[in-house]
Parts: C-alpha cells; structure tokens; sequence
C-alpha cells in the first residue's frame, strides 16, 4: 500500500504458582479506552511502524539473582483489519534507555483477535523463555506495521502512575529514536502508558508479587516507622527490606507484624518484602525520607 501521508494518530475505538510478577503500572492488566497513541495513516486506514517499549532494571525489584523469563503480557486497545500477530522483541541493556547498547535476546509472536482482544491483555503464553543475568537491564518492545496489510494496532495504555517511562518509536512519523510518551514529539499524549506485565521464575521458586493491593504501605516516603496491612485476610510471617543493590538490610520474623523502624536508615529507596500465609512475597518499593 502506498504511503501518502502519516501522522500520530488517537486510537479512535474505543501468575503462575512459582512465578515472579514485575511491572511499571500502578495499575496493572487495565487498558483505558482513548489512552493509546501510535503512528499511522487515518485516510488509508492502517497504523505504520511502530514499536512501543518499556526498559527494566531487576535491582528495581530486588532481583539479585538470574531472572528467567515465561512469559510478557501486554494490553491492547483495539484492532483492526483482521486478525494478526504482533512480535514482541526482548534486549539486553546496557547504559541508559533510550541510550545505551541493545542485544537482541529473543523474540516472539503475540496473537491479535479483531473485536475480541480490545481492551483485555493478551501474552506469549508458552512462546517465550528468557534467562536475564543477575544484575542486567533489558527492554521489552512490541512491533507492528501494518501500512502493507491495511490492519491497525493500537498498544494497551491507561493514565495511571508509572515508576519508569514509556516509549514509542516511529520512522513513518520521523521519530528515528525511542521518545518517552508526554515528552518531545509525543508531549500531547502523557496518558499513553504501555501495560505490560513480565513473569519470571527466580532461583529460589518462590512467588514474589509486584504492587498488589493486597500489601498497604503508609507512610510513604517514610522518616520513621514504616506500616503495613495485608488485605484478604492474609497474615504476615516475616518482613524483609533491601536496598537498591540487592543487598538485604532488614530482617523480621515473626508473625502478624504490622510495622518496622527504619528511623536508622539513610536516605534513598528500599524493597520492602513481606511474606504472608499464603506462600507469596508481597513486594512493594518504599522511599525513606
């Protein structure tokens, strides 16, 4: 198909048992109607090359081990044209993303359904598996262009918090380079805030979940004592904090705590881990002011 015309375009339609969840979204596996922004031909009906991304660091998580990764799942908010894969790419990282040098590590389809998959998550399912050493960075990008076939894709977004940025890179739209949504060439859409969720399976087998709701932290930033309540009727068995190399500063076993001093500590950003009665590892990043 003949390209006439490009321009950034509004989408106009509206864990496993032994796995370890990470993501960048406050609000994770929700997809906002309106939220997405890609680039592509309106008059032609079709979305170009785009490739949108997320670059992680496993410190962030208090991940001092190899991550092996099972499976990326992504949102979507609307397809068009048929129904086609998109392909995930997954790199190595090395200096600062959009910067710094990327290896591809490995690649892999993602399914899309016309009409069906709008507005829900869609995954690798069993399509991917990824070992990331202890101590990298990689990023995870998904790729689509459908100028040749007519069909459209629009990447699950919603403006809810996120603790790292979301990216898009465009060459019909001339951005040669990955550029954070809500900045530069892509100032108007800050709500355009990729979904994804990674899981992964870590050395020890244990589940550990990201940012669940089930964990209340407050306060947070935090001077002195830091509490917590679990939701559903979990129990607490024991609470650990790390810091951001990895290296565990604090230990507490001991049943049904509900808080932890940390007036003694410095300045900066911990992990706090807390293990409940259901097996899991409740992880959530605490700033100590």
């Amino acid at each position: 198909m003949k390209r006439t015309f490009t321009i950034l375009a509004i989408a106009a339609l509206s864990a496993t048992a032994t796995s370890q969840v990470i993501t960048q979204n406050s609000v994770p596996n929700t997809v906002t109607s309106g939220a997405s922004v890609a680039c592509g031909n309106q008059a032609e009906g079709y979305t170009s090359d785009n490739y949108y991304s997320r670059a992680f660091t496993l410190a962030d998580y208090a991940i001092n081990y190899d991550y092996k990764i099972t499976n990326v799942a992504i949102g979507v908010e609307s397809v068009n044209g048929g129904d086609f894969d998109v392909t995930l790419n997954l790199y190595s990282l090395v200096g600062t993303y959009p910067g710094g040098t990327k290896t591809l590590l490995n690649t892999a389809p993602i399914p899309v359904v016309m009409g069906d998959d709008d507005l829900k998550m869609v995954s690798t399912l069993d399509g991917l598996t990824q070992v990331i050493p202890a101590g990298s960075k990689f990023v995870v990008e998904v790729f689509h262009d459908g100028s040749e076939t007519g069909t459209t894709f629009y990447m699950g977004a919603n403006p809810a918090a996120q603790t790292k940025p979301s990216y898009l890179k465009s060459i019909a739209c001339g951005i040669a380079n990955p550029v954070a949504t809500g900045t530069g060439a892509l100032a108007g859409f800050a709500d355009a805030k990729w979904v994804m969720t990674v899981t992964g399976v870590n050395n020890l087998g244990v589940t550990e979940i990201i940012n669940s709701k089930d964990l209340q932290v407050f306060p947070n930033p935090v001077k002195d004592v830091l509490n917590f309540k679990m939701a559903n009727n979990l129990q607490v068995e024991s609470v650990e904090l790390y810091d951001m190399t990895g290296r565990k500063v604090n230990t507490v076993n001991a049943k049904s705590i509900k808080d932890v001093n940390v007036s003694n500590f410095r300045k900066g950003t911990y992990i706090l881990k807390v293990k409940a009665n259901d097996g899991n590892v409740y992880v959530q990043k605490i700033l100590k002011d």
